[in-house]
């Protein structure tokens, strides 16, 4: 017997439970508003380790995803393209991304789709389809014959898609009434998540990319559906469900140079957890009044919080992007910042960032400062980004492939410029994404250069 296949009294049971929870919180008139921390520190910031496993959403305590994940992302990504209803290649197809979890999941995805829906950087050939559904915890969905699975397939039918269509996926999932103590809690959710990531394969022979969040704060907590720390935890239960995969476990192989295929390519998507008002270090906090009266699940205040989150996400992430946004049709222009720097003597060299580069600008320049004085500085444009910990040079990270060095001298400031002149209103420039970094020679810094962050312009419109 599989023991992470549940039996069917179990089944049963499990749903039930979250019934009988929800409507007992109800009862209460509202959430445990005094336990506004936990004082446990988010996976994305913490440092040290939790009861000896190390901090960060990858391996290594870092937030870095591992280069040749990295990379394979970036492969399978260029393999997302619209598909007709059978799954061939189609310039009139669908790329559908399909939610799959529990009651939260479909409450914050319900919220994410008309957000999504709405925003101009949707390429129009995304269909977002919510196929979680409340009542549907992990062991639930984790048997192949669950109803769960039924449901999701008439969604589909009903957005007009078809399981072929479906690329890639976001899978948030908990265990309702989860009691066992950490890291054993952490264990059961990782084992049904690895069969959930199975079911999704056979399901959607397509799927390239399943993106995975853990559980937003339970600190107000009145029921004993998932509380703390047990929400917390759960973010372990992904983080080492990715690891796993990278290290090559044959059960998540997304390779077929590899051998068999058993799931798609897996990463994080928003990390959703931080300690109630205790801000995270992205200012990331949920009060009291994000939540309905069970203090589990998310109010409209925390589902506008969690679509936001994914819209961000999906919009930004150096992989998801690339086919969440384009190339249908011409997206709206934009310049956004990623990784991290390395100071030299004067500070950190940042950008002074330009307007967003759109067609039949006239003029348009780039700039940075806190560069050495009347120093040598150099801008280094590249095609293809990298996150923190990919590849490291003097003390800090190159985050962008170096397609183009620019040498410039910085004035007395320690500012420079670099002017691009007009942009040309073609069509060929539309959805072209460049990234680039500044570099300042530093004599007085230990490690003899000073680094930006990465910074991405997409042209559009």
């Amino acid at each position: 017997m599989n023991p992470l296949r549940p039996r069917p009294l179990a089944l049963l049971v499990s749903t039930l439970l979250l019934g009988a929870l929800a409507a007992s919180a109800a009862a209460l008139g509202g959430p445990n508003c005094s336990q506004t921390s936990v004082g446990l520190t988010p996976l994305s910031d913490l440092t040290g380790s939790y009861f000896g496993k190390l901090g960060g959403l990858y391996p290594g305590g870092t937030n870095a995803m591992p280069p040749a994940h990295f990379s394979a992302g970036l492969a399978l990504a260029a393999q997302i393209v619209p598909r007709d209803a059978a799954g061939n290649p189609s310039p009139v197809g669908k790329v559908v991304l399909l939610s799959i979890g529990m009651s939260n999941t479909t409450q914050e995805f319900s919220t994410f789709i008309p957000l999504a829906n709405t925003s101009p950087l949707k390429a129009a050939s995304v269909l977002v389809v919510d196929g979680a559904q409340g009542g549907q915890d992990a062991p639930t969905i984790a048997n192949p014959a669950a109803p769960f699975w039924t449901v999701v397939a008439q969604r589909l039918s009903n957005a007009g898609a078809t399981a072929a269509q479906v690329q890639a996926v976001w899978l948030k999932e908990a265990i309702a009434g989860v009691s066992a103590p950490f890291p054993q809690d952490a264990d059961l959710l990782r084992g049904y998540l690895k069969t959930i990531v199975g079911i999704l394969k056979v399901n959607y022979p397509n799927l390239r990319a399943c993106y995975l969040s853990s559980r937003i704060y339970a600190g107000y907590a009145t029921t004993a559906l998932n509380p703390e720390p047990h929400a917390y935890q759960s973010a372990f239960a992904v983080r080492e469900l990715i690891e796993d995969q990278i290290a090559g476990d044959p059960a998540l192989r997304y390779d077929a140079n590899q051998g068999p295929v058993t799931a798609p390519w897996l990463a994080w998507g928003p990390y959703l957890w931080a300690d109630g008002t205790t801000p995270r270090s992205d200012g990331l906090v949920w009060l009291c009044s994000d939540f309905s009266p069970d203090g589990v699940h998310p109010a409209q205040p925390g589902r506008d919080k969690v679509a936001q989150m994914l819209l961000s996400h999906f919009t930004t992430d150096a992989i998801a992007s690339l086919w969440f946004t384009g190339p249908a049709g011409c997206s709206p222009a934009s310049v956004s910042q990623f990784g991290s720097g390395l100071a030299g003597s004067f500070g950190v060299p940042s950008w002074l960032f330009p307007g967003a580069p759109k067609l039949g600008t006239p003029f348009f320049q780039v700039r940075a400062e806190n560069l050495v004085p009347s120093g040598a500085a150099y801008f280094v444009f590249g095609f293809t980004a990298f996150p923190d910990g990919a590849m490291p040079f003097a003390g800090g990270w190159q985050h962008v492939t170096d397609d183009l060095i620019v040498p410039l001298l910085a004035d007395a400031q320690g500012r420079a410029a670099l002017p691009f002149g007009s942009i040309p209103n073609v069509p060929e420039l539309c959805g072209v994404v460049i990234h680039a970094q500044v570099a300042t020679e530093d004599a007085g810094a230990p490690q003899g250069f000073g680094l930006s962050r990465g910074m991405t312009l997409r042209f559009g419109l």
